[in-house]
């Protein structure tokens, strides 16, 4: 099973541009993770999805700097370069709540 890209950034776009904070940004990402894991969407398939939405927000970042969204983006770039660079991130995200 496939990830519909498009659908999920803005569906997390959505959310980011409500979120107060990088706590806020982080559950947006983590949340949008485990949907994914819960549907049993392989995790080599979210991880390259991981790893293309990473640069997506780092690409979001840089065209919208200046601008309030720009912080949020940043934020959300940052936690999906650290998951992306954390081995077995998935046994993490299955025991959380």
């Amino acid at each position: 099973m496939m990830i519909n890209f498009d659908f999920e950034t803005k569906e997390i776009i959505a959310a980011l541009k409500l979120a107060e904070g990088y706590l806020d940004c982080e559950n947006i990402i983590t949340s949008n993770m485990k949907k994914h894991v819960v549907n049993d969407i392989e995790v080599n398939v979210i991880e390259g999805y991981l790893k293309k939405l990473q640069k997506y927000f780092e690409d979001k970042t840089v065209i919208n700097r200046g601008n309030n969204d720009c912080v949020n983006y940043t934020y959300a770039a940052g936690f999906l370069n650290t998951i992306n660079a954390t081995p077995y991130w998935h046994s993490w995200n299955k025991t959380t709540n």
